[in-house]
């Protein structure tokens, strides 16, 4: 008996001696950027990922070989300005549209597979962008005054844990 209790002894003090654990860190409920987020582009339904960081942006769609029809990313911004866009490393012709902050697509252009050259805006008042596959807004009927769903951006960019109104006010 009395070894009994020395060992329940030994295992009292060996328990009070443990060190807390740290709790687990709790998974992120946060969408990544392979999400894609149902935003309507004039009249059509389209689906789109969201490049948000300064990395994401730089990544953008390189490498990718084909977009499914009305799937594609856009690239959100803090301020208005005039955009810069280049092709390194991305293997399909892209559409791209120059969007104002209230969701006005402003202009869209044509940017060609491994094309180093930049293509510019030719607003100072673009707020983000939106590139689709080449020759999707003319297939789709999606031209400049046309609207991007605003709304459908803020939740996008809600569910991948960003401040919504830092890009769209």
């Amino acid at each position: 008996m009395l070894r009994f209790s020395l060992l329940l002894g030994v295992f009292a003090l060996a328990a009070c001696d443990r060190q807390s654990q740290p709790a687990p860190v709790a998974k992120s409920d946060e969408a990544g950027i392979e999400v894609r987020f149902p935003v309507r582009q004039g009249s059509v339904d389209t689906r789109l990922r969201f490049a948000v960081t300064d990395l994401e942006k730089a990544r953008g769609l390189m490498g990718t070989p084909k977009l499914p029809e009305n799937e594609g990313m856009a690239f959100m911004y803090e301020s208005d300005t005039q955009m810069r866009f280049w092709m390194k490393d991305t293997p399909l012709d892209l559409d791209i549209a120059f969007v104002s902050a209230e969701g006005v697509i402003l202009e869209v252009k044509t940017m060609r597979s491994g094309d180093t050259e930049t293509t510019t805006s030719s607003s100072d008042k673009v707020r983000f962008t939106v590139e689709m596959a080449s020759g999707w807004y003319a297939r789709a009927g999606v031209k400049v005054g046309d609207k991007v769903e605003v709304g459908a951006l803020r939740a996008a960019l809600t569910a991948r844990g960003f401040q919504a109104k830092r890009y769209i006010p």
